[in-house]
């Protein structure tokens, strides 16, 4: 009001969730009388609002490089650039961040159906080597133990209860018994003690802590492993309840695996997480090519 015909420029890419600020914003613009969509742009028009919108259709291929450069008409933005994000970010991310779709702050982490078509019959040899991921839940949710080969073959329990620690920890000596036990990866949380218990028993124990610094990229390694069927899923109706529990939740680092609440357990999927990071990322073994 003090610099008449002042406007107000607002420059975004796409946001996240309707009850944003921006979100509100974009909501009064897509219902002004005068709304032309044409492709992946939108020209939104009204007396005193404007809206210019370029991003991606939803039913759009994403792996489409021409579509995606289209909705994004800076000369400066070439497909040798977005081709490399595509496969340097996670999928929500390039989405929100390159195709300039908008998302939601919570969604479901997998496709329908890829972990159904990963259930099988999981085979393990004895003497084999494995490695465990382990999280303990609190006293509304559950405790869970899986492990894994290097074929990708996985195995799991869940408990419940105050003496799901112990039952736990019960467990791993048992898997180290019968395997190789490579590495037993936990959250510090809950597990700390145990953890020291079994390092004086010779067992390794790594601690997970869940930050979004670990559980963003671990994160879109189980999503990789799910969707690309690399995985053989035992037919565990609790573990599958807590994949069903699962989201994906987004913030500015990508987005990681979480629950919506504590009445809603998932810790078996975040046990699985643990284990598939510290199958996979495993360090190159030192080969001795000669003495000095």
């Amino acid at each position: 009001m003090k610099r008449p015909g002042s406007r107000l420029v607002v420059i975004s890419t796409a946001g996240q969730g309707a009850d944003s600020p921006l979100g509100r914003l974009r909501s009064r613009a897509l219902a002004l009388p005068n709304v032309k969509t044409t492709g992946g742009f939108t020209d939104a028009r009204g007396p005193a609002l404007r809206l210019l919108e370029w991003s991606l259709p939803e039913d759009a291929d994403l792996a489409d490089t021409k579509a995606v450069k289209q909705v994004n008409p800076a000369s400066w933005i070439t497909l040798e650039a977005l081709q490399e994000q595509r496969e340097a970010v996670p999928e929500m991310a390039f989405r929100r961040f390159h195709a300039n779709q908008w998302t939601e702050r919570e969604s479901h982490w997998l496709p329908a159906g890829a972990w159904q078509t990963c259930v099988g019959i999981p085979l393990f040899t004895d003497g084999e080597p494995v490695w465990v991921g382990v999280d303990v839940g609190g006293d509304k949710s559950a405790s869970a133990v899986v492990w894994i080969n290097s074929a990708h073959q996985v195995g799991c329990e869940i408990y419940h209860g105050d003496a799901g620690v112990l039952d736990c920890i019960d467990l791993i000596r048992e898997l180290a018994n019968r395997y190789q036990l490579r590495e037993v990866m936990f959250d510090p949380w809950r597990f700390g003690q145990a953890a020291q218990e079994l390092e004086q028993e010779r067992i390794t124990v790594t601690a997970f802590p869940q930050t979004d610094v670990r559980m963003v990229p671990a994160s879109d390694r189980l999503y990789q492993a799910v969707v690309g069927q690399k995985l053989t899923l035992p037919d565990n109706e609790e573990l599958r309840a807590h994949m069903a529990n699962t989201i994906a939740r987004h913030n500015r680092r990508g987005w990681r695996l979480d629950k919506p609440s504590l009445e809603q357990p998932n810790d078996s999927i975040i046990a699985l997480c643990m284990a598939l990071e510290a199958m996979e990322n495993q360090p190159e073994p030192v080969q001795v090519i000669g003495w000095l």
